[in-house]
């Protein structure tokens, strides 16, 4: 009898196991990153807990609710069940040019009951939030560098990870995504002119070409070009307060002064102040990088004058070409193959670019 009783289980016993068997696990819960926006500089307060008004969506996080037998996505609501409690945790860690772990924080346990939820790093700072990053911590001398003391990520590789953990600490599943920086720093001019607090070179001709250089340079970087007339002032001053001759931005790093309505003609024995400002695409907006101030004061009378600026450069491109036998000549204009007629000042930038390399000469004829 009593081998009999506990062969034969009640009927109780049975409801209860046919109940437990019917309920469906837990669903689990899969990461995805995706980068959101392209900056240059990247600033570690991006990430820390706090006022998220400015914060950019540089990633994007996807949190995707799983069935736990098939790895599928769950659809719908799951029947009524509350989803898994859960937290994240974020790790920044620079890959080159030297690896440095720079930042790591978590958020508080949250239950995901939802199938999908999309997330940014944004939401991650914000306050208040189930998904707010509530402990972290900034690694020490990982900032150390060009940009670092202002909290700008120095230029690198950088590797975000989230990491989706279980109430108990477990790893469910995790992500990574490599992002570069380029974080330029500096802009340096090279011609014309010289430092302002030095005596202005003296420059010929009436278009001369301003060149400068960035410390990193990426595609779509803007420049902005002021050229101010010094009258009575310092280069600062004028740069500061004065009107500029000429004021534009441009793609590149080259650019001939304008002979044409886009700027005021240079005048002959003024003094011109310029700077170039890089226009740096930060997290947090564009960000100013400004050049030294060079300034440089226009000799002669400009290309027009015999033995003029056009002649002197004629006379150097020449002896680049080795056409001696023209040693002498002034140029009056210049004819095209397809006819068309060049100006004096046209002229003049033709052969700045001959002489810059900038157009190749391919073949010389002298009739």
């Amino acid at each position: 009898m009593l081998l009999n009783r506990l062969a034969a289980p009640s009927a109780a016993a049975l409801a209860a196991l046919a109940a437990l068997a019917a309920t469906p696990a837990a669903a689990q819960v899969q990461v995805t990153l995706r980068p959101l926006t392209p900056p240059e500089a990247f600033f570690v307060a991006d990430l820390m807990p706090g006022s998220a008004g400015v914060r950019p969506d540089l990633i994007g996080i996807t949190l995707v609710a799983t069935d736990p037998t098939t790895g599928a996505a769950v659809r719908g609501s799951a029947a009524g069940q509350a989803g898994p409690t859960i937290s994240l945790e974020v790790i920044v860690a620079r890959e080159s040019p030297s690896p440095a772990q720079i930042f790591t924080g978590r958020t508080g346990n949250f239950v995901f009951d939802q199938p999908v939820r999309h997330l940014t790093l944004r939401d991650l700072a914000s306050r208040g939030r189930d998904v707010s990053i509530t402990d972290f911590d900034v690694v020490d001398g990982a900032l150390d560098g060009p940009g670092g003391r202002s909290g700008r990520l120095p230029a690198g590789t950088y590797l975000f990870r989230v990491i989706v953990h279980g109430v108990g600490g477990g790893v469910i599943d995790d992500d990574e995504l490599r992002i570069g920086f380029t974080a330029p720093s500096r802009v340096e001019l090279l011609s014309p002119g010289g430092p302002a607090d030095l005596a202005p070179p003296e420059v010929l001709g009436p278009t001369p070409r301003f060149l400068w250089s960035a410390d990193a340079e990426v595609p779509g970087a803007r420049y902005r070009i002021r050229v101010v007339k010094v009258d009575g002032a310092s280069a600062v001053e004028a740069l500061q307060s004065g009107f500029p001759a000429w004021d534009a931005t441009l793609a590149g790093t080259s650019a001939f002064y304008p002979a044409s309505a886009q700027a005021l003609r240079l005048e002959p024995g003024a003094t011109y102040a310029w700077q170039v400002t890089r226009e740096l695409r930060t997290t947090g907006g564009t960000e100013p990088v400004e050049s030294p101030i060079y300034w440089f004061r226009v000799g002669g009378a400009g290309a027009r004058q015999a033995g003029g600026t056009l002649d002197l450069r004629f006379a150097a491109l020449l002896r680049a070409l080795g056409l001696t036998e023209l040693n002498g000549f002034s140029p009056v204009g210049a004819t095209m193959d397809d006819g068309r007629v060049l100006s004096l000042e046209k002229l003049e930038e033709l052969l700045q670019a001959i002489a810059a390399g900038e157009i190749a000469v391919l073949s010389v004829r002298v009739r």
